[in-house]
This record gives structure tokens, C-alpha cells and sequence, in this order.
């Protein structure tokens, strides 16, 4: 049967869907990048494999291979992603699970036995270790003054001032690193917090001599200059981690409290870079992603810790939805630039792409988990119920046509008659009456909380799908 046939109730089929979303002005720009990326253009992306700057060749990055983690969660793959972006260096990238996400191909653990990630493999070299490979492709690959490769990511050999800055600030990264860890992963001692001490009075005073380097030079970054060197992008991916992990499970706010304004200008100058926003996650998929690599995160269990975690854990996942670049998780300028239409317009265009995928992938939420691996946000050998499927690819289908017309945005329970909101009404009524809502509902709930980021798509456009998923599962649980 198909999704339609389930419920009696019309649907739009993924063709027409994806059709529909690439005909708006967001879909649009989408399939034009996408169709760049195909090439080795366009700007950096999760899925890209083939980055050829202007005037490079197939044969240019033919020299260097990068192996990074599928998802883009990974922090190590992450700063030198970063690195390979801003310095336009031309390579091939092959996307390599990380253990806890599922089992790595043979032919990489035959180059890495140890199987860790970041790796590159250079004129037939392989080489690992994240800041080991950031020097060494600064050293093939010159940039500045030096050479043609973006922006110089080393202070140049006779600045003995300025190495001697890179290295202590390379040296602070790590006690910041450490003080984050003594903090989140670890149980808190009785008292421990008393007159402002303990991990968490620690991490606080790591943070504020971070926050000092960077207010000591004219610009946002740590070595001035117009560009983020190889000290920016070992500290961004761990404090970018460090937002979400330390309101999560202590409750406590960094990004836009007040008391980093200049680690708030750092982050605001990275998010003008769209090599940086390629890489960005949001907190919700940091929370999942990290125990699965760091450990779990011990709770305070303070009320503002209560509070933040309910709402990283979806509470906010209701339309109307709300976002801004004044929240606690903040929009990004671009993203608010480009409006709610345009985050829904994505989030369908990225469902409509893969929908029979994702509704099989979905369906796991009423079959069988296999638990070899222990990521949250991915079980890579559970056996889905594809008797849901019909029900499930329906009610999808039904989501992303409402996201394209907009008729569920402001939560009403019954949107305007022949709109697609009240099409998918409809359908999740007919589901209700034939007894399917409970194991439909389960199915939604488990694609809903794998809604992954950067992997699936960007964060405003992943928080509307969210929503509007929330919002079809309370159809489905509404009163006859």
C-alpha cells in the first residue's frame, strides 16, 4: 500500500515533493549547490568528496586524501575540515564511520589499523593526528605571504614572538580541555562548588583567561590578522562542544551570558565564514554525539540545569517555532537572514530527496534495535517494521507538503481548509480511527530525535522539521 492508500487521505509522492521544494527560491539554491559540489565547487558541505578550488584540477587532488568522520560530528575531523576549506587546498574526501557509529571499511583499516579519525593519506603518505596534519599541510600547502593557499595558519618561522603566543595559547586550549572535562564527565563532590572552587569554579577561570587572549589583539581572533589560524581552529571545535555540554548537564550558560564578549565576537566572526558554518552542529546533536566519544555528562540537577536540558531535549521542538540570535542556542546571522520560509523550504527539500529512505529508516522506531554500537543517533543494523511503512511514508509526505505551504506554522490544531496542514489533519484522523496512531507515533518520535546536524541539514531548517513532526504526532493523539 502506499502512504495515501493507508489512510485514505491523498498524499503528495516524493517526486512531486522534491519537485515542489526545488521550485522555491531555498530549494533552488540548494540543487545549484548541490549540483556544484558534483564538480568539486561550490562551498564546503557535509556530503562533498571532491573539493576543487578555482583552477585546480582532478589531478591536483589526486596528491592529498582526507579521512573524516560521515557525520561531521567528530571535533578533530572538524578543525582540520576547517583548515582544508579556508586554505582551498584541492582533495578527494572519503567519509569514514566513527567506532561508535558503526564498522569501518577494510580497505581504510588496512592504511589506519588503529582506525582513528582525522586521517590523510599525501603523495601516498598517511598521516594522523589532527594538529600534526594542520602543520604539515601548512608547511605543503603555504598560504599568505608564503604561497597561494588561503590564509597563512602559522606565524612564519622568524616570529619568535609570535610562536611563542601560538604555543601557549596551544597550551592553554589543552587546560581548557581539561577543566571541561573535570566539569562535565565526571560525578560532582559534595561541596565541591562552595566560594566559587571545584571544576566548576576551575573551568570558569580557564575560560576567562581564553576569554583574555583573545581581547589582547585588535580582531576577533587569537593572532590577530583578518583570517583564523591553526590556534582558532584547535580551540573552536571543543568550545563549540563546550556551549552545548556545560547548559546541558550544568545548567550554566556560556555563548551570550555577558562574561566571554570576546569569545561571543570570535564566534560571531567564525560564523561569518561559510567554511565554519559547514561544520556547526547544534546542541541537541552535541549532547548525543559526545557521550558516545567523551563519556557521559553528569547532570547538577539545578533547576537552570533541569530547565536547559528539557529544552535542548525537544521541549522547544513546538510550532510556532521561535529562534533568534538572542537565544541561549543562538541563530547564526545568515540563518536568521534567511527567514523561517527558507529553513522549511530546506527541510523539505532535504526529506523529499531521500523520503522512501528515511520513512524505511523510521519505521525502526516500531522493530528492533541491534545495540552493537552505542551511539543515540545511530543503530546502523536495526531491523525497521516496514509494516508501518505505508503509515509512516504517508504521514511524511504529508509533513513536508505542509512545510512547504507554511499552513501548520502557527501550531493551529486545524489549518485552513485545502491547505496541505489540513490534508495531513486528515490523514493522522484516518490513522487515529484505524487504531495505527500509537506505532505510527513511535516511528515519528524515533526519526524525530535523530534529526542530526550538520549530517541531515542545517540547524533552523532541522528545528522546523522537528516541529512539524511534533506538531502531526499531536494530530494524531487530538481528541475525535
Amino acid at each position: 500500500a502506499t502512504g495515501a492508500a493507508a489512510t485514505g487521505v491523498e498524499a503528495m509522492d516524493w517526486a512531486s515533493l522534491h519537485a515542489e521544494a526545488a521550485a522555491t527560491a531555498r530549494g533552488a539554491e540548494l540543487a545549484r549547490e548541490e549540483a556544484a559540489r558534483q564538480e568539486g565547487g561550490g562551498e564546503a558541505h557535509v556530503e562533498a568528496e571532491l573539493r576543487l578550488p578555482a583552477g585546480a584540477t582532478e589531478a591536483d587532488a589526486a596528491r592529498l586524501t582526507y579521512y573524516r568522520d560521515h557525520a561531521g560530528w567528530c571535533p578533530y575531523c572538524q578543525k582540520l575540515w576547517m583548515l582544508i576549506e579556508l586554505k582551498k587546498i584541492p582533495c578527494r574526501i572519503e567519509r569514514i564511520n566513527m567506532r561508535s557509529y558503526g564498522p569501518k571499511p577494510a580497505s581504510f583499516l588496512s592504511k589506519v589499523p588503529s582506525g582513528l579519525l582525522p586521517v590523510i593519506e599525501l603523495d601516498g603518505q598517511v598521516v594522523t593526528e589532527s594538529l600534526v596534519i594542520m602543520q604539515l599541510l601548512e608547511q605543503q600547502f603555504p598560504g599568505g605571504a608564503d604561497g597561494p593557499y588561503g590564509p597563512s595558519m602559522l606565524p612564519a618561522q622568524g616570529d619568535s614572538e609570535g610562536l611563542a603566543r601560538a604555543n601557549a595559547l596551544l597550551k592553554l586550549e589543552r587546560e581548557l580541555f581539561g577543566a571541561w572535562c573535570g566539569l562535565v564527565f565526571r560525578p560532582e563532590m559534595p561541596g565541591a562548588g562552595m566560594f566559587g572552587g571545584g571544576p566548576q569554579g576551575g573551568f570558569d577561570a580557564t575560560l576567562r583567561k581564553v576569554d583574555d587572549a583573545l581581547g589582547e589583539t585588535s580582531g576577533p581572533w587569537f593572532m590577530g590578522g583578518d583570517a583564523p589560524t591553526i590556534v582558532d581552529l584547535q580551540y573552536v571545535s571543543h568550545i563549540e562542544r563546550m556551549n552545548a555540554s556545560v547548559l546541558y548537564w550544568k545548567g550554566v550558560q556560556l555563548r551570550g551570558s555577558g562574561t566571554y564578549k570576546h569569545l561571543d565576537a570570535w564566534f560571531d566572526a567564525f560564523e561569518r565564514l561559510p567554511e565554519y558554518r559547514a561544520t556547526q552542529s547544534d546542541y541537541y546533536t552535541h549532547v548525543m554525539d559526545i557521550p558516545p566519544q567523551y563519556g557521559g555528562g553528569f547532570s547538577s540537577g539545578s533547576t537552570a540545569q533541569k530547565s536547559a536540558a528539557a529544552a535542548i531535549d525537544g521541549a522547544g521542538w513546538r510550532l510556532p517555532l521561535k529562534l533568534s540570535v538572542g537565544d541561549a542556542e543562538p541563530l547564526t546571522a545568515h540563518h536568521a537572514a534567511q527567514g523561517e520560509e527558507a529553513w522549511r523550504h530546506e527541510a523539505a527539500w532535504e526529506l523529499s530527496q531521500n523520503g522512501a529512505a528515511v520513512a524505511r529508516f523510521a519505521c525502526r522506531g516500531m522493530g528492533e534495535e541491534d545495540g552493537r554500537y552505542g551511539a543515540p543517533l545511530a543503530d546502523p543494523n536495526a531491523k525497521p517494521d516496514l509494516d508501518f511503512l505505508p503509515h509512516v511514508e504517508g504521514a511524511l509526505q504529508h509533513i513536508t507538503a505542509t512545510m512547504l505551504d507554511g499552513s501548520a506554522v502557527s501550531g493551529d490544531a486545524s489549518p485552513a481548509a485545502g491547505t496541505a496542514g489540513a490534508a495531513a489533519k486528515a490523514a493522522a484522523d484516518a490513522t487515529r480511527a484505524e487504531g495505527a496512531a500509537p506505532g505510527l507515533a513511535a516511528c515519528l518520535e524515533y526519526l524525530q530525535k535523530r534529526v542530526g546536524v550538520p549530517r541531515d541539514m542545517s540547524f533552523p531548517a532541522a528545528m522546523q522539521l522537528r516541529a512539524h513532526i511534533a506538531w502531526y504526532m499531536d494530530r494524531l493523539a487530538d481528541e475525535p
